[in-house]
């Protein structure tokens, strides 16, 4: 069963991937210059997103971490940590 379930849609339509507590899944959305990386995995029970500012196609500098939401239990409470830089 997926744990994980993404979806996009673009210029040829929609798709969607699944994602498994062992696999995870990873989502990359990207300009020339700016873009934005979510990772969700699963680890000690809960659902996990990293969320990364990178610099898009171009790759000319390393990923930001900019946050992480963490599941609290089972009651769809989140923890949630960011950061920004101006």
């Amino acid at each position: 069963m997926a744990q994980f379930h993404a979806t996009i849609k673009g210029q040829r339509g929609g798709a969607s991937r699944l994602g498994s507590k062992r696999s995870g899944i990873v989502a990359n959305i990207n300009g020339w210059d700016a873009g934005i990386r979510v990772e969700a995995f699963h680890e000690d029970g809960q659902d996990t997103f990293r969320v990364y500012a990178t610099s898009g196609s171009n790759e000319s500098s390393p990923d930001v971490l900019l946050g992480v939401l963490r599941q609290r239990g089972q009651d769809n409470r989140w923890i949630c940590k960011m950061q920004c830089n101006e």
